[in-house]
């Protein structure tokens, strides 16, 4: 084998990476993925506002983190702010959020929202450290870069006369990217769960079903004392989130849906047995994992008034 033949396998491999990655498809997917993403972090912020004050005002216990990266002359952007400025930016966001939810200036209030969970984060959301803000982060950056208002939006609405109505397909990359940071999520937390000294028994399930997040369904489960069936479901748990997450890119045999089945009966159960529903989310972020082909096909055959074809009003 010499070099000549090499380059076109080369040449091949690099415009089939490029396919995958940045195709043009159709918009109806993401188009979902933009209404369930932008509702659910509505509802998430729109819960805090009668605490506003206390959470990230100087009227409240507020430490804001200034994060290592940011330069020293624009620190003052985190400074703790009154009650009064902290509510005009607060309503900003949910204003940006129930923007990009009804697909109005998509790109625009993704981007808003987007800097100022930023913000937030670091005033006060920082002492929790928890990997679901980092993914809403990072969902809103995705819809940033993604054309999710191409369908299902004002947008659409207003240049095409329907909001199911559309003009032109849109690059698959961000929904690559939310299926990438999906994948990753699972991963992460399933292989930190294999060293962590936590984790190699069932205590630490145990302690959390009685601690802070524990459902009145835990107590009543954990008030029958110890039992060594919490090792097993240790290993169950780590066995699924690294397990589990690979299965969503594997189309063959159903597996792909046993899958997105055994995701949805885990957080169902992570639901009942602890207050943590912030990951409920994922469930329909599943839809990622299939082709936007697929999901048009499968739209355009069980509901078509909801998958107008291009010119049609």
């Amino acid at each position: 084998m010499n070099i000549r033949s090499i380059l076109p396998r080369l040449k091949q491999f690099a415009l089939a990476w490029e396919h995958w990655w940045t195709r043009e498809s159709y918009p109806h997917l993401m188009g979902l993925v933009r209404i369930v993403v932008g509702g659910w972090l509505l509802f998430y912020w729109a819960i805090r506002l009668p605490n506003v004050e206390k959470l990230y005002s100087s009227n409240g216990m507020t430490f804001p983190s200034i994060p290592t990266y940011m330069p020293e002359n624009l620190q003052w952007i985190l400074d703790v702010q009154e009650p009064n400025v902290v509510m005009i930016i607060f309503m900003i966001h949910l204003i940006a959020l129930a923007a990009l939810t009804i697909g109005f200036f998509t790109r625009t209030s993704a981007a808003i929202a987007f800097v100022l969970s930023w913000y937030f984060y670091y005033i006060g959301q920082h002492h929790f450290h928890t990997s679901y803000d980092r993914l809403y982060m990072f969902s809103l950056l995705f819809l940033v870069l993604s054309q999710a208002g191409e369908i299902y939006s004002i947008e659409a609405w207003q240049k095409y006369g329907n909001p199911l109505r559309w003009g032109k397909m849109i690059s698959i990359f961000s929904q690559r990217m939310f299926a990438f940071q999906i994948t990753m999520t699972y991963l992460g937390v399933g292989f930190q769960k294999l060293w962590l000294p936590g984790w190699q028994g069932g205590e630490m399930l145990y302690y959390s079903m009685i601690g802070v997040w524990g459902t009145p369904l835990a107590f009543k489960i954990t008030s029958y004392g110890w039992n060594p069936l919490y090792h097993v479901a240790v290993n169950m748990i780590k066995m699924f989130e690294c397990l589990i997450p690979i299965s969503f890119w594997i189309r063959k045999d159903y597996i792909r849906w046993f899958g997105m089945g055994s995701g949805l009966i885990f957080h169902i159960l992570v639901d009942l047995l602890l207050y943590i529903w912030w990951f409920a989310v994922l469930i329909p972020a599943y839809v990622v994992f299939f082709s936007p082909e697929e999901f048009y096909a499968f739209v355009k055959k069980h509901k078509p008034e909801l998958a107008l074809d291009q010119g049609e009003n």
